[in-house]
């Protein structure tokens, strides 16, 4: 039974992203033009990672090509997302995660409670 909603993960929006398999790109971008397709932030969180950690890929093309992504498929908390997008690229010593609770704080109006000395400074320069 095929379902019209798919939930996509890391693996896929890598092969999407970084085209370095034509075959497994192709698969996803044929599955993104025919279905719904989600992907959740906890998948863009390591999508990130792995760009910025493995694959040494730029900030500034990270958030290019999420903006990118952003079009194709549907963000689950979009508006948590491209907040966090903001400041990612703007913000070298967060990691997108930490960006990801200031686009909770920012657009869910939730306060982030961290032990995390450096990273409550850094939430509290950028509301400045």
């Amino acid at each position: 039974m095929r379902m019209d909603k798919c939930i996509l993960d890391a693996n896929a929006i890598l092969r999407f992203l970084l085209r370095d398999n034509e075959e497994q790109f192709q698969q996803i971008k044929s599955c993104i033009n025919q279905r719904r397709c989600y992907v959740s932030l906890e998948v863009i969180a390591e999508v990130s990672y792995v760009l910025e950690g493995l694959y040494q890929v730029p900030r500034q093309d990270i958030v290019s090509n999420f903006r990118k992504l952003n079009n194709d498929v549907i963000i689950l908390n979009a508006d948590v997302f491209l907040r966090g997008l903001e400041i990612f690229d703007k913000t070298p010593k967060l990691d997108f995660v930490d960006c990801l609770l200031y686009g909770y704080k920012m657009e869910k109006g939730m306060e982030v409670i961290t032990f995390d000395k450096k990273l409550q400074k850094r939430l509290e320069d950028i509301l400045l």
